[in-house]
């Protein structure tokens, strides 16, 4: 919990929000940013509660440990941050559980995840830059793979994904994981299955959905500014600069190339399967995203971090059965009495 809220408090302090919180109340700000308009609720309501504006007294007086002037919509957003890191874990841990042979290391997949946060999302050197959305689209995306995963009835991942749509338009690519996650029957992934009526039946819908609300989110905000354009020649300038490429492959915490490597060692099939996401959203973000903006691929985090957890964890396991097999080890294994074993030694 602690190291939670640090992480928390490093990224509201350390980071420059890119949306203007007060033009984004009021439904001002520029596009598509406005239009990723579910936080604009709490906002609003952290805005106009007199309670709020008098609990920021203390905060504000701490000049040292809040160097920036303490308002009531950052109070209400390091409550949601902080909850969301907490249920993204929980959802993680999960998954990790249910995939895993061993659990061998479950207490690690908090801890790796807030490591991994604090690469993504703080460790810059520039464009560090920090969206009122990001950490709740964090929590959703680790929902939604809950929900896939553990295969719940098919109302709540159509709600959540409505939702989830209402804060940032990258739930779009919840669809192709879901269609993958459909696909995988009797231990392997079957094309085939990719396109079958009862996953279509899912996904058409939601596509409609996720089309109407763009297209109803560009006109109702049609007067203001936009900066919805594609940046492939930022990001090609991008790879081709070598002072680039540590902040580049920071996203996911310099795990998600350690992930595509050493896939074949993810030992539930269909995490192994949802390794297909991987390029999607890589050619999804080259054309609308910025790659130095590590934040981009933040919705790969709860993936990632379970995928690194079993790797690690069969690679381990791997390396005791060589220890076992070992003679002076296979020995002390036996069944053979402490006084045969210590004179084998």
């Amino acid at each position: 919990m602690l190291a939670t809220i640090q992480f928390v408090w490093c990224y509201l302090w350390l980071t420059r929000p890119y949306v203007n919180t007060a033009l984004y109340e009021q439904g001002r700000e520029r596009m598509p940013f406005q239009g990723r308009s579910l936080m604009m609720v709490p906002m609003r309501w952290a805005h106009e509660s007199a309670a709020l504006h008098w609990m920021t007294g203390p905060f504000a007086g701490s000049r040292f440990w809040f160097p920036k002037p303490v308002a009531p919509e950052v109070m209400v957003q390091a409550v949601i941050d902080v909850a969301c890191l907490l249920l993204t874990g929980y959802f993680v841990t999960k998954i990790y559980q249910a995939s895993s042979r061993q659990r061998l290391l479950t207490p690690m997949v908090y801890p790796l995840l807030l490591v991994v946060c604090g690469a993504t999302y703080v460790m810059h050197t520039v464009q560090n830059f920090r969206f009122i959305y990001d950490l709740p689209s964090l929590m959703f995306f680790a929902a939604a793979m809950y929900l896939m995963y553990f295969r719940w009835d098919w109302i709540y991942f159509a709600g959540l994904f409505v939702l989830a749509t209402m804060n940032r338009e990258t739930t779009l690519l919840l669809l192709p994981l879901y269609m993958l996650n459909g696909a995988v029957e009797r231990g392997r992934l079957r094309w085939q299955l990719l396109f079958r009526m009862r996953t279509m039946a899912m996904v058409v819908p939601l596509t409609v959905v996720w089309i109407g609300w763009q297209v109803a989110m560009r006109h109702v905000f049609a007067q203001n500014v936009s900066e919805f354009y594609p940046r492939i020649d930022w990001n090609v300038k991008s790879m081709l600069a070598p002072q680039a490429w540590p902040q580049l492959l920071s996203a996911c915490g310099y795990l998600l190339l350690f992930v595509v490597v050493a896939r074949r060692q993810i030992c539930d099939v269909r995490l192994r399967a949802w390794m297909w996401l991987v390029p999607v959203w890589f050619v999804f973000m080259f054309v609308y995203g910025i790659l130095i903006e590590t934040r981009v691929f933040g919705e790969l985090i709860p993936f990632v971090v379970c995928a690194t957890t079993l790797i690690v964890e069969e690679m381990l396991a791997a390396r005791m059965r060589k220890s076992v097999r070992e003679p002076g080890l296979e020995i002390a294994g036996s069944l053979e009495s402490p006084l045969k074993v210590r004179e084998a030694a």
